[in-house]
């Protein structure tokens, strides 16, 4: 079988192994992020989070190409996500496969599809896959640049500048391992200039998108600012967290990539002793030209470049799902392929390896039960239980039952024979519960009031599906009806909760609650908003 037979059948493989594995157990409700991804095919706009900052705009080009297709955003991101999860899949098999041997792509191939955080972000949704294929492409054109194809300092540039236009974290992360790869393989001043400039050109194109988007350049440096204190200020050291909330960032963010090697760790010791030719790869004749020795430390070079300035800005400044982590968790997949490969019996453990990831994604490990104790000792244990947990097959259907049971709640609550409102706040402390920009998503005729009590000032928002119908802010207060019920999409057992209780009389179910309004209710106020029968 010729090199093209064996690339075409393995990408046939790892494409029916994405299906088995992925389509009977896709995410079935839209996450917020997904909602305003859905929202940004119809309306492309990111001061409204459409989608959120920093705006993706290759993506939402690419995703409103498919979706012309499909005319649908449930089917286009599942086409997405599985496109480019299959994608990234292959580009493993090919990088691992120059740098290492044609067995090491396969197995790097394997650990990526099984490994947890990418298996659970391909079923979450479309965007965060991408950070695993561009990762890939952009090390898989720096690493033949390095070795000498100078050619490629030009088309890692394109793949840098095209990836962060997906994902524009990628510029941080991927830039040092470019630049150094570029210069290391040209020594040309000249090349590395002119591959800055199309690079630049490139991130200009999606960057010019976002200014004109947003109205102006003044708006889209408020809005990203804006998004980025709020998004990484809980749990940055650059934007002053307190140092439990760094610590706690920092656990995932080692958990999520430990995931990605705790298949495969145990066999380093073994693999650094066994005197398996490194070189034994389709760069049989470039690699002739460096001592085995000169090589080992250009590919330790070339990893810790890859990985380690990205690891240490996520530590720094914002790691706060699973799929963040994609683009160093690609990279320790195909270390990982390579580490197996080494081994005498190295089909048993790739199996073994493949084994434990999936032990890990289907949810073997019961979560420890809450303790309401503010004093208790942090627990590793526990840590790495909640971290893994967030990047396996529970979180997914967990989130999907909350939905599903809270819209079902919200149908069964809401009265037939007369009016109904939902009365919802923006966030939770403890206790997820379905966020409102999800409710307009599938209620889209529903009117939401969001309580904006983290914002300052507070203010009251009424929302359907993606317009903002009014905002108020003095005074604070919502005009109902003299007759009816409100509906309450609230954290439950929240001090919030407790306090509607304290001046309502609340029933409902698991995650909605509800009282009645009749035309002897007086106004009332919750957390200073006025709630006033008058309409």
């Amino acid at each position: 079988m010729d090199e093209r037979q064996v690339y075409t059948t393995f990408a046939i493989l790892i494409l029916a192994l994405l299906l088995l594995t992925r389509l009977p157990a896709m995410a079935e409700y839209f996450t917020i992020d997904n909602v305003n991804l859905a929202f940004s095919l119809e309306k492309f706009d990111p001061r409204i989070h459409q989608p959120q900052p920093p705006g993706y705009p290759f993506f939402v080009f690419f995703a409103r190409i498919v979706n012309v297709i499909f005319g649908n955003a449930e089917r286009t991101f599942v086409v997405v996500s599985l496109a480019v999860s299959a994608a990234a899949c292959y580009v493993a098999f090919a990088l691992a496969g120059r740098m290492f041997s044609r067995w090491a792509g396969a197995a790097a191939a394997f650990l990526l599809l099984v490994n947890p955080v990418f298996w659970h972000a391909s079923l979450d949704g479309p965007l965060r896959p991408h950070l695993a294929l561009f990762s890939l492409l952009t090390a898989s054109c720096c690493w033949r640049c390095w070795n000498g194809e100078g050619r490629f300092a030009y088309w890692g540039a394109v793949a840098l500048g095209v990836g962060s236009g997906f994902r524009p974290d990628l510029i941080a992360f991927l830039s040092p391992l470019w630049f150094v790869s570029t210069w290391a393989g040209t020594k040309s001043w000249r090349i590395v200039f002119g591959a800055c400039v199309l690079l630049v050109v490139i991130v200009g194109v999606w960057l010019g998108t976002l200014i004109i988007a947003m109205g102006g350049i003044r708006t889209f440096a408020g809005v990203m600012l804006g998004y980025a204190v709020e998004q990484s200020g809980q749990g940055s050291a650059v934007f002053g967290s307190s140092m439990v909330a760094w610590l706690r960032q920092i656990n995932r963010l080692v958990i999520w990539n430990a995931l990605a090697v705790v298949g495969w760790i145990w066999a380093l010791p073994s693999a650094l002793g066994t005197r398996t030719s490194i070189e034994a790869s389709p760069d049989r004749a470039r690699a002739s030209r460096h001592p085995s020795s000169a090589r080992r430390g250009m590919i330790v070079a070339f990893f810790f470049i890859w990985i380690i300035p990205g690891l240490i800005v996520q530590a720094m400044v914002h790691v706060d799902a699973p799929g963040h982590t994609l683009y160093s968790v690609a990279a320790l997949c195909v270390l990982g392929g390579y580490v197996l490969s080494r081994l005498h019996a190295r089909e048993f453990a790739l199996g073994a390896s493949l084994l434990v990831n999936a032990i890990f994604f289907l949810d073997f490990f019961p979560l420890p039960a809450a303790v309401n104790d503010p004093n208790r000792t942090p627990s590793i244990k526990n840590a790495i239980l909640f971290g893994s947990f967030e990047a396996s097959i529970g979180q997914v259907r967990y989130l999907d039952e909350t939905t599903r049971s809270t819209l079902r709640e919200i149908q069964n609550f809401a009265p037939k024979d007369r009016p109904s409102l939902i009365i919802t706040t923006d966030a939770y402390v403890d206790q997820w519960f379905m966020n409102w920009r999800i409710g307009r998503y599938y209620l889209p005729e529903q009117d939401f009031w969001i309580l904006q009590n983290n914002t300052k000032p507070n203010r009251v928002d009424r929302v359907r599906r993606d317009l903002v119908l009014e905002s108020r802010e003095t005074p604070l207060e919502i005009p109902i009806f003299r007759e009816g019920r409100i509906l309450w999409l609230i954290e439950p057992g929240s001090a919030f909760h407790k306090h509607i209780a304290a001046v309502q009389n609340l029933m409902g179910g698991k995650y909605v609650f509800y009282s009645d309004i009749t035309p002897d209710s007086p106004p009332f106020t919750i957390d200073g908003v006025q709630i006033i029968p008058k309409l």
